[in-house]
C-alpha cells in the first residue's frame, strides 16, 4: 500500500447522500464557537496575529480564521519549490537522480546542515528534496531555487490555482551571516495565505496535485522527518503527521496532514506579530499545537472511525 493518505468515503444512496453532505460539511455551532475561543485565547496568550485553515478530508467539515490573510510563509513556501520540482521530474526536465556539487559560495545561512560540511559535497537532487523539506536545509533549497527559477515556481503555483503561495526570492548566503546590517533584517521570502495553504495539502491527499504519482512523491517527502513540536506536539504517535514547518524573526508556522482513526485532518496554522511586551511572545509553539488540538479534539467527539485508517 502507498504511504500516500487514502480516501474512506462510504457511499450512500439519493437524497440521504445531501443529508449526510450537508450535516458533516457544517460543524455544530458549539464546536466552532469552541475553536473560535482556542484561537481567540491563543492569540492573546502569545499577542501574536493566527491564522488558520482546518479541513477533515472524509467529512468536508472547514474550519477558517483569518484564512485569507497573508503571512510570511518563511520555510512552508518551499512546498512551492517541492511542486516545481515534481512537475519538472514529470516533465522530464529534472533526474533525481543526477548529483549536485556544493562549493562555498552556494552555501546559505540558517537552518540546515550542508553549510557545515565540506565542499565538494554531491548529494542528488531527491537527496536536496529531503533535506529542504525535512531538515529545512537553506542551502538545499536556494539549489533547487537556482535550477528551477523563482518566476517559475510562482507561475506553476498559479496555473494550480494557488496565487496566494508566492516565492519572493532566495534565502541569504552564508558568506553574508556576519554583515551589519544583517541580511535577514526585513528579509521575506514567501507571502502564502492558510487557505491556499490547506487547498494545496488537500491536493496531495487525494492525489490530485499535478497527478496521482506526483502528490504521492510529494507526500512522501512531506512524511519522511517532520516535526512535531508544533501542530503535532499535543498528539500521540498513533496520530501520524507529515507537513512543513517555518521559523523566521516574529514568525513561526506550521502545516500538514494529520492522520487519525478519524480520518485525515489538514492543518494549517501560521503566527506572527508576536509584541515583544506580550506574556508569551515567544510561545508561538505552543499556541499552534493548543489550536490544533482544539481543532481535532472538537470535531472527533462525533465523527466516526473511518473504514481504513490513512498510513
Amino acid at each position: 500500500m502507498s504511504r500516500r493518505a487514502v480516501r474512506s468515503l462510504v457511499p450512500f444512496a439519493g437524497a440521504a447522500v445531501l443529508v449526510l453532505a450537508s450535516a458533516c460539511a457544517s460543524a455544530p455551532r458549539a464546536q466552532t464557537a469552541s475553536i473560535d475561543e482556542a484561537v481567540a485565547s491563543a492569540s492573546a496568550r502569545c499577542g501574536c496575529r493566527i491564522g488558520v485553515t482546518a479541513r477533515h478530508l472524509e467529512s468536508g467539515r472547514t474550519y477558517e480564521h483569518l484564512a485569507d490573510a497573508e503571512f510570511e510563509g518563511a520555510s512552508v513556501t518551499k512546498i512551492a519549490v517541492l511542486t516545481e520540482a515534481m512537475a519538472a521530474t514529470r516533465e522530464g526536465r529534472v533526474n533525481l537522480s543526477d548529483r549536485w556539487t556544493m562549493t562555498q559560495s552556494e552555501k546559505a545561512d540558517g537552518s540546515g546542515v550542508l553549510a557545515m560540511l565540506d565542499d565538494g559535497l554531491a548529494p542528488t537532487w531527491s537527496d536536496l528534496l529531503t533535506l529542504m523539506i525535512g531538515p529545512s536545509d537553506n542551502t538545499a533549497t536556494n539549489a533547487w531555487i537556482e535550477r528551477l527559477g523563482i518566476s517559475s515556481v510562482n507561475a506553476r503555483m498559479e496555473s494550480l490555482g494557488l496565487a496566494h503561495i508566492r516565492l519572493l526570492g532566495m534565502l541569504p548566503a552564508y558568506a553574508r551571516r556576519d554583515e551589519e546590517p544583517s541580511p535577514w533584517k526585513g528579509f521575506r521570502f514567501g507571502l502564502l495565505t492558510p487557505r491556499d495553504v490547506a487547498v494545496w495539502y488537500e491536493r496531495v491527499a487525494r492525489g490530485e496535485l499535478l497527478d496521482a504519482d506526483s502528490s504521492g512523491r510529494i507526500f512522501g517527502y512531506l512524511d519522511k522527518d517532520p516535526t512535531r513540536l508544533r501542530a503535532a506536539r499535543r498528539f500521540s504517535s498513533d496520530a501520524l503527521w507529515a507537513g512543513k514547518s517555518g521559523t523566521m524573526s516574529g514568525v513561526r508556522n506550521d502545516s500538514g496532514i494529520l492522520r487519525t482513526k478519524k480520518g485525515r485532518f489538514v492543518i494549517v496554522v501560521f503566527t506572527d506579530g508576536s509584541a515583544a511586551s506580550a506574556p508569551n511572545a515567544a510561545d508561538h509553539p505552543s499556541v499552534i499545537a493548543d489550536v490544533s488540538k482544539a481543532i481535532v479534539d472538537a470535531w472527533s467527539r462525533d465523527l466516526p472511525d473511518v473504514t481504513e485508517r490513512p498510513k
